[in-house]
């Protein structure tokens, strides 16, 4: 009973055209959350969504901020030439007492030669007031590209506050719904039950679906050089984030891949493997964490491929697709995560697009 409801409330597995297994369980696996478990669902979802804007909107803002440093440091380097160009200028003038100084001017052989001293101190004192003016344009434009160059890092520290104040939020609220799905989950139990007591219910372990099947990872091939890549190849796309069905009680938390059984499974990105898993609604499932601030969920795999602690990189088979866990057929059920846990997920398909994989 705990491992049933646990999976109608976390599940990812979904109903494909590719597979026509029976759906596991029994009908009560689709029972609508209580309001509150819901709720505190619902919180999390929308906190992952503000994480994944404020992550979307700080990237913006580190690519201009790299720009506007670059322009800083263009400025700099510029001014720094001026500077040196109008000593030596300042210095010339110093030793020769002017571009032309009137006591030579007057001193001069012949008309001629005076019309040249006089074209040679105009264009002297042209070139000097242009290298001037060139200099304080440079010296203005550097004052407003330091001044931009610290608002748009004063935002991107505002920004990657609010980030973590939602990671931070949507941790809070699963944590709160697990402690809360325990215990809806021991009530019903001790319900159907009888006499037997809540505390005999929970020290008996959940029932897990699905066998754990691991084999080592196949000879590393070259690196494609890509830094994101699909998960699986030769797929059809099925059940979508946040889609609605009987095999789950909310809402749909990832995409799923229809695939044949055996399929690679591959991670999208370099990471960190953080969990390795067997058995419950995911069946044989993988969650990796990538620099980045994501997490991302390999599930009702046939193999396990890698183990926890690994490092991977893009393109890196780390399992085989199969249909273990809550799972009507064959597919591989990705997730995109702010958090290793299951209810802090966001839309994979233009999370991935938003790194150039289209699926």
């Amino acid at each position: 009973m705990a491992a049933l409801l646990c999976a109608a409330v976390l599940a990812g597995g979904a109903p494909h055209a590719t597979g026509a297994a029976q759906a596991k369980g029994p009908s009560e696996a689709a029972q609508p959350l209580p309001d509150r478990i819901a709720a505190l669902y619902r919180e999390a979802t929308a906190a992952s969504a503000r994480f994944e804007a404020a992550q979307r909107k700080a990237s913006a803002q580190r690519v201009a901020a790299r720009h506007a440093a670059r322009a800083v440091h263009r400025g700099e380097r510029r001014l720094r030439t001026l500077h040196r160009q109008l000593g030596a200028v300042a210095r010339l003038q110093y030793q020769q007492g002017g571009w032309a100084p009137s006591t030579r001017l007057l001193t001069t052989s012949s008309p001629e030669v005076l019309l040249g001293k006089l074209r040679s101190q105009r264009q002297g004192d042209h070139a000097f007031r242009r290298l001037l003016h060139t200099t304080k344009g440079t010296q203005r434009r550097l004052v407003r590209d330091r001044a931009h160059e610290r608002a748009l890092l004063g935002r991107l520290k505002a920004d990657a506050t609010r980030q973590q104040r939602a990671a931070r939020t949507v941790e809070r609220r699963l944590a709160q719904a697990r402690v809360r799905l325990r215990q809806e989950r021991a009530d019903r139990a001790a319900r159907a039950a009888g006499p037997v007591t809540r505390a005999a219910l929970q020290a008996v372990p959940a029932s897990s679906s699905g066998g754990c099947a691991y084999s080592p990872p196949p000879a590393k091939r070259g690196h494609s050089g890509a830094k994101w890549v699909k998960p699986v190849k030769g797929y059809t796309l099925s059940a979508g984030f946040a889609s609605s069905g009987k095999r789950w009680a909310h809402s749909h938390t990832g995409q799923d891949f229809a695939v044949g059984v055996g399929t690679p499974v591959r991670a999208v990105g370099a990471g960190t493997v953080v969990k390795t898993e067997c058995g419950g609604p995911f069946g044989n499932h993988i969650v990796i964490r990538h620099p980045n601030g994501y997490y991302t969920q390999y599930a009702h795999l046939s193999r396990i491929q890698t183990k926890k602690g690994a490092h991977v990189r893009a393109g890196e088979r780390i399992g085989l697709s199969g249909n273990t866990g809550n799972s009507t057929g064959p597919h591989l059920h990705f997730e995109v995560r702010v958090t290793p846990e299951v209810g802090s997920g966001v839309d994979p398909v233009p999370w991935l697009r938003n790194r150039g994989v289209d699926v």
